[in-house]
């Protein structure tokens, strides 16, 4: 029997997290979510990529466009957090940790040049 305060771990949302993935893959993890939070996968777009996010959020969060900076005073795209209930349910294509760099790269360079080009 548990007393107040103590919950069964087998409570919590288990979920697949990503911080930053391009088209529909992702390196994810695994992440356990507090007993008020669901599964997500966010969806934008940055550019001509799309961008993928997966991970934990409140209830409230779920299906809002949220404005996400990835360079300090730099929008860079708007993302919407669809969520589900079930254990892995934000599940995404594995990606390698190599390959996951490289995509990264390639992002940053182009983003670079984009606001290098508009700069002119």
């Amino acid at each position: 029997m548990d007393s107040l305060g103590h919950e069964d771990k087998n409570d919590f949302m288990k979920c697949f997290q990503c911080d930053l993935g391009f088209w529909d893959v992702c390196y994810t993890t695994k992440t356990i979510c507090s007993l008020e939070e669901r599964c997500f996968t966010g969806r934008g777009k940055a550019g001509d990529l799309d961008i993928k996010t997966l991970g934990c959020v409140k209830a409230e969060e779920c299906g809002v466009e949220t404005t996400v900076q990835l360079f300090a005073n730099k929008t860079i795209f708007v993302i919407t957090k669809h969520c589900c209930d079930t254990p892995f349910c934000n599940s995404a294509h594995k990606l390698l940790k190599s390959t996951f760099f490289y995509l990264a790269v390639a992002f940053l360079a182009t983003w670079h040049i984009t606001e290098a080009s508009a700069s002119s």
